[in-house]
Order: structure tokens, then sequence, then C-alpha cells
């Protein structure tokens, strides 16, 4: 994935709009990572991390990357879901703005299907 590193702060707004151009230029980018972030608020200026996924332990339960733990963050999305919600506003809008990015992504969080735009 191009400019963005693991385990880096970002805002929000700065790894949709790369992610976005990726997406546009080449379709889902099958990378390993989900996003994590301290508060479950999507806004643009929240400070977001991506990280590999958690593994599953014995007990069938996640287990997240040591960085994750350290800093107490919570997983956001995993990147796929990230990027399908992504690239469904893509599909719906010609020019979508950040805002609605962050609604359709809120949307997905909180009813598990995409938001009409």
């Amino acid at each position: 994935m191009g400019k963005i590193n693991l385990q880096e702060p970002y805002q929000l707004s700065k790894i949709i709009e790369i992610i976005s151009k990726e997406i546009k230029e080449g379709g889902f980018t099958d990378e390993n990572y989900c996003l994590y972030a301290c508060d479950e608020t999507l806004k643009p200026e929240l400070i977001c991390y991506l990280d590999v996924y958690p593994t599953v332990s014995d007990n069938e339960e996640e287990v997240y990357p040591d960085f994750i733990i350290k800093e107490s963050l919570n997983l956001l999305y995993y990147g796929e879901q990230f990027e399908d919600v992504i690239m469904n506003v893509l599909e719906q809008k010609n020019n979508p703005i950040i805002d609605d990015y962050i609604l359709a992504l809120n949307y997905y969080s909180k009813y598990d299907t995409f938001k009409d735009l």
C-alpha cells in the first residue's frame, strides 16, 4: 500500500484520501490491514493506525497485535470492509467529499449495510 505505513498515526481523512485514490486507480488494494483508533466515533480528524489483522487463538478469541494492545486501540474496520465502504461511496458519487465517506463508514458500522448517498 503506497504512502501509508503500519503503526503510524494518520488522520482518518488522510487514510481515506490515499485508499480511495488507490481504489480508483486499481480496485481493491488486496492489503492485509485493519483500521484502529482510540475513539470509535469516526470523524475526519480522528487519529487512526493501520496494523495487521488480529489472529485467532485456540480458544477462538481474537488476539490483537502487540502495538494495538500497548496503545489501547480499538478495531474500527477490517481492511476489506473498509475498502468495501469506500468503493460503495465511489460507485454512488463521482467526486465524493470526506464527509460522504465518514457518513457511509459510520452508517455501515451501525447498520452493517451500505448507505444510499
